[in-house]
C-alpha cells in the first residue's frame, strides 16, 4: 500500500513541493506519494479531523496555516514553539507532532558557506522573518535587528525575541554583514522592480541572503553582485527544509547536489 503525505495552504499555486517529495520517493524506492491539499483557512479544522482518520503519514504546512496548526496537533517541538510557527507535521509514537524545519532550511546554507556575521538585519516581520531570527540566534549572531515598513509589527517581532528595531527608514544606517530579506519584495510579478534595501548602501563586505528566490537573481540580489557583495539565494533555504521535512518523514537524507538541480531546473529552465 502505497504511504500518504502531502501539503495544505492556500494559495499553493505552482508549489514545488510535490515535485521534490515524490522525486525523492522515487529515488529510494519508497512506495509513497506527496500531493496538493488547497485548504482555506475556515476548512482547516475539517482538514485535521480527517487527517486523523486517514492514513496521511506526514504533512507540510504552509500559509495561512503554520501557526493556526498548531492548535490541532499533540505537541510542538521547543524550536516551533519558539518560532511561533511550524510547517511541518510527523507522527511518533502514535501522537501528531509539529516541527520548523524552515529553521534548518535557513540556517544550513550559512553553515555550509562558513559565512558567520557579527550583525545582521532582517528585512521583514512575517513567518519567515521569524524563522531567519530563530535561525540567527541559533547561529549565535552577536547583533540582531529587524526592521520593517510597519514599525508597529517590527516592534512586535523585536520585542518578542529581544532583538534592536531600525527604522525603515534608516534600515541603511544599521552596520550589518548580514542582510536577509524576509519581504516580498523583488519576487516575480508586480514587486519585481523593486528591493527591499538602497543599492548605493550596499559594498563588497554585504552577504545579502534574499529568501525571494524568483527571480534569480534578484532585484536585491543583482545590486549586491554589482556592488561586490555575495548572494545566498532563498532557494536554499527551501532546498533544506525539505531535506529536514523528508528526513524526519522517512530517515532519508536527500542528496543535496541532485535536488539542487531538480529544483533549478524547475524555476529557472537550467
Amino acid at each position: 500500500m502505497s504511504r500518504v503525505f502531502g501539503i495544505i495552504g492556500h494559495p499553493l499555486g505552482h508549489t514545488l513541493s510535490p515535485l521534490v517529495h515524490n522525486w525523492g520517493f522515487k529515488r529510494f524506492g519508497i512506495k509513497a506519494r506527496y500531493e496538493a491539499w488547497p485548504t482555506l483557512p475556515e476548512e482547516l479544522g475539517a482538514f485535521m479531523v480527517r487527517l486523523r482518520e486517514t492514513p496521511v503519514e506526514g504533512l507540510s504546512v504552509t500559509i495561512p496555516h503554520k501557526t493556526p496548526v498548531m492548535a490541532y496537533v499533540d505537541a510542538v517541538t521547543d524550536l516551533g514553539r519558539s518560532v511561533g510557527a511550524v510547517n511541518t507535521l510527523y507522527w511518533r509514537d502514535g501522537e501528531l507532532w509539529a516541527e520548523n524545519t524552515d529553521v534548518e532550511g535557513f540556517c544550513r546554507p550559512l553553515v555550509l558557506r562558513g559565512i558567520a556575521p557579527r550583525a545582521a538585519l532582517i528585512l521583514g516581520c512575517g513567518g519567515v522573518a521569524r524563522a531567519a531570527v530563530a535561525g540567527l540566534v541559533r547561529l549565535g549572531v552577536e547583533r540582531l535587528a529587524v526592521t520593517g515598513r510597519s514599525a508597529e509589527k517590527a516592534a512586535v517581532l523585536a520585542g518578542e525575541f529581544g532583538l534592536e528595531r531600525v527604522d525603515w527608514d534608516r534600515r541603511a544606517d544599521f552596520p550589518a554583514g548580514l542582510l536577509v530579506n524576509a519581504t516580498p519584495m523583488g519576487m516575480t510579478g508586480r514587486l519585481e522592480g523593486l528591493s527591499p534595501y538602497p543599492a548605493e548602501a550596499l559594498g563588497p563586505d554585504h552577504v545579502v541572503y534574499d529568501l525571494v528566490y524568483t527571480p534569480d537573481p534578484t532585484h536585491f540580489g543583482a545590486d549586491a553582485l554589482a556592488a561586490g557583495g555575495l548572494v545566498v539565494s532563498g532557494m536554499e533555504m527551501f532546498l533544506y527544509q525539505a531535506v529536514e521535512q523528508f528526513r524526519l518523514w522517512t530517515g532519508r537524507i536527500l542528496p543535496d547536489d541532485e535536488l539542487r538541480t531538480l529544483l533549478r531546473k524547475a524555476l529557472y529552465g537550467a
